[in-house]
C-alpha cells in the first residue's frame, strides 16, 4: 500500500472516531446549546452521513499535505551538508566539478535529495561540453521539472479543496429535499419537528464544510508556498556555488 493509501486509512479511522463522539455526544447531552453543536457536527441522519464524507475529505487532505511538508523539510537539510563550497572568492576548475559530481554520486548512495541531484545533472552537463551557458540552462530547466513534479504532486488535495464544500452543497439539497417532502404536513407538529431537523441538516454541512474547507486552504497555500521557496533556493544555491565559481582554464 502507497502512503496516499496510508492517508486514506488514517481519514477513515480519524473520521470514525469523530463521528463516534459526536453521535454518543448528541444522544446523551440534554436538549441544551451543547446538544444543538453535536447535531451540526453531524448528529443526526442523513446529516451524519454527510459530515462523516466531509471529515474524510478533511482529514484525507491534511494527511497528504502533513506529508508533503515532511518532504519539504527533509529536503531543507541539504542546505545544511554544505554540498558546494560556500566561501567567498572560491572558485572551481574543471577537474573540482567533476570531483562534486562524484561526491553527489557517494551522497545518494545514503540519502538522495533534489539538490543531489540537481548538482549531479549540472556537473554532467559541463563535463560533457564545458559551456557555462548550456550549465545555466540544464539547472533552470531541472528547477521547473521539479516545480511541475510538485505541482502535479498536489493534485489530490486541489481536488479534495474542491470536494469539501461540494460535499456539503449536496448536503443541503438532501436537507431541503427532505424537508419539502413534508411541507404539506406541517400542520401536524410532529411533521413540523422533522421538517425543521431537516431544515438543521441543510445547513448545517454547509456550514461546517465551508469552515472546514477555509481551514485546508490556508494549510494548502502554505503548503504552495513552502515548496516554492525551497526550489527557488535551491536554484539559487546551485548558481550562486556552483555555476558561478566555475573557472574556465
Amino acid at each position: 500500500m502507497g502512503q496516499r493509501g496510508k492517508n486514506l486509512l488514517l481519514a477513515l479511522l480519524f473520521s470514525a472516531i469523530l463521528m463516534a463522539v459526536v453521535l454518543v455526544g448528541y444522544n446523551l447531552v440534554p436538549q441544551t446549546a451543547l446538544k444543538r453543536i453535536f447535531q451540526l457536527f453531524g448528529g443526526t441522519m442523513p446529516g451524519g452521513i454527510v459530515q462523516f464524507i466531509t471529515y474524510v475529505a478533511f482529514f484525507w487532505g491534511i494527511f497528504e499535505i502533513k506529508e508533503r511538508l515532511g518532504r519539504v523539510k527533509y529536503e531543507k537539510t541539504s542546505f545544511d551538508l554544505e554540498l558546494l563550497p560556500e566561501k567567498e572568492h572560491w572558485v572551481l576548475s574543471p577537474d573540482e566539478v567533476n570531483g562534486l559530481k562524484i561526491k553527489m554520486i557517494d551522497y545518494e548512495k545514503e540519502n538522495k535529495f533534489l539538490m543531489t541531484d540537481l548538482i549531479k545533472k549540472a556537473c554532467t552537463k559541463f563535463r560533457a561540453n564545458k559551456s557555462i551557458s548550456d550549465v545555466l540552462d540544464v539547472v533552470a530547466t531541472q528547477v521547473k521539472i521539479n516545480m511541475n513534479r510538485a505541482e502535479s504532486g498536489q493534485s489530490i488535495i486541489r481536488y479534495l479543496v474542491w470536494a469539501i464544500p461540494s460535499i456539503g452543497f449536496i448536503g443541503t439539497i438532501l436537507g431541503i429535499a427532505q424537508a419539502l417532502g413534508l411541507a404539506d404536513q406541517a400542520g401536524d407538529p410532529e411533521k413540523l419537528s422533522q421538517v425543521t431537523s431537516f431544515m438543521y441538516v441543510a445547513f448545517d454541512t454547509t456550514l461546517v464544510a465551508l469552515l472546514l474547507s477555509i481551514i485546508m486552504m490556508w494549510f494548502f497555500h502554505l503548503l504552495q508556498e513552502k515548496e516554492e521557496d525551497l526550489h527557488t533556493k535551491m536554484e539559487e544555491y546551485v548558481m550562486e556555488n556552483l555555476v558561478n565559481r566555475i573557472h574556465l582554464e
